[in-house]
């Protein structure tokens, strides 16, 4: 049975792992991002809209169970 120390270690080993596949996913969602902007002539608005999503969802970031699945844990 794992010590209360050896637990928090394999707790923290796993959020830093989690926080470097989130930043490899926001790299991932910005390349996209910019890649639709390039291809597509939107609107002044549209661009508005798409900063505002985009920044909600990098706030939001993303579903707990769905990062769970993402990551295959």
């Amino acid at each position: 049975m794992m010590t209360e120390t050896e637990l928090l270690k394999a707790i923290y080993e796993e959020l830093r792992v989690i926080k470097e596949e989130l930043k490899k996913l926001n790299n991932k969602i910005e390349a996209l991002e910019v890649g639709l902007i390039q291809e597509e002539d939107i609107s002044e608005e549209e661009a508005k809209e798409l900063d505002k999503l985009s920044n909600e969802t990098r706030k939001v970031g993303i579903a707990w169970d769905e990062l769970k699945n993402e990551l295959g844990l």
